[in-house]
C-alpha cells in the first residue's frame, strides 16, 4: 500500500487507508475510489499525502513507485560512501514502498 503525494495520484486509484483530519476524524474512508474531483477537494483541504491500493492499477501504482524510487535514488547519488545517508536512504525506500507503514496517510 504505497503512500504517494497527490499530485501523484491518478482517478480510478482506490484508497488503502481512510484520510483523516490532525484530530482523527475521518474524511474520507478506505476503499474509496478516487475521482478528480475528489482528489482536487482533497488538495483544497491540505491533504498532501495518501495511501492508495496496489492492486486494480497495480501497474500504474507501480509505475508511480518505481518514478519515486528513482528519485531517491538521484538525491543520495554521491553519497554510498556516507553510512548515515545510506541508512536514511533505505528508511526513505521502505517508507516509499509501505514496509515502514507507522503513520495514517
Amino acid at each position: 500500500m504505497p503512500k504517494l503525494p497527490l499530485a501523484r495520484v491518478q482517478p480510478g486509484q482506490r484508497l488503502s487507508r481512510p484520510v483523516k483530519t490532525a484530530a482523527g476524524v475521518v474524511m474520507v474512508q478506505a476503499g474509496t475510489e478516487l475521482t478528480a474531483a475528489l482528489i482536487e477537494r482533497l488538495r483544497t483541504m491540505g491533504v498532501e499525502v495518501v495511501a492508495v491500493a496496489s492492486g486494480g492499477s497495480s501497474a500504474r501504482n507501480e509505475g508511480l513507485l518505481a518514478d519515486q524510487a528513482a528519485d531517491v535514488e538521484a538525491r543520495f547519488a554521491g553519497h554510498e560512501q556516507d553510512p548515515w545517508m545510506m541508512r536514511l536512504k533505505a528508511i526513505v525506500l521502505r517508507q516509499l514502498a509501505g514496509a515502514d507503514d507507522t503513520a495514517d496517510a
